[in-house]
């Protein structure tokens, strides 16, 4: 008798953690949890690169500084040359 009610509530056990595991692999592979995760790792690499181009700036800034600390100013660029009869 003890054995068979060992055996059922460890069935019963095993069966509610597949049931539950089941249940979040289903959660994770619905589009709203494949949204949900692609734009957390979307909005990691938009950071990861935002901080790359400030670090970069900032590495051409020191490059471009003038030795007595003024920042150089970059040249003005050059008007665009229009083509066509219309000014475009």
């Amino acid at each position: 008798m003890f054995k068979r009610t060992f055996w059922l509530s460890a069935g019963f056990g095993l069966g509610v953690v597949a049931a539950r595991k089941a249940q979040q692999a289903a959660a994770q592979l619905a589009p709203d949890g494949v949204a949900a995760r692609l734009r957390e790792r979307w909005s990691a690499a938009l950071d990861e690169g935002r901080a790359e181009m400030d670090r970069r700036e900032l590495a051409l800034r020191e490059v471009l500084a003038s030795p007595d600390g003024r920042r150089i100013s970059a040249r003005p660029l050059p008007p665009a040359r229009r083509t066509g009869t219309d000014g475009r």
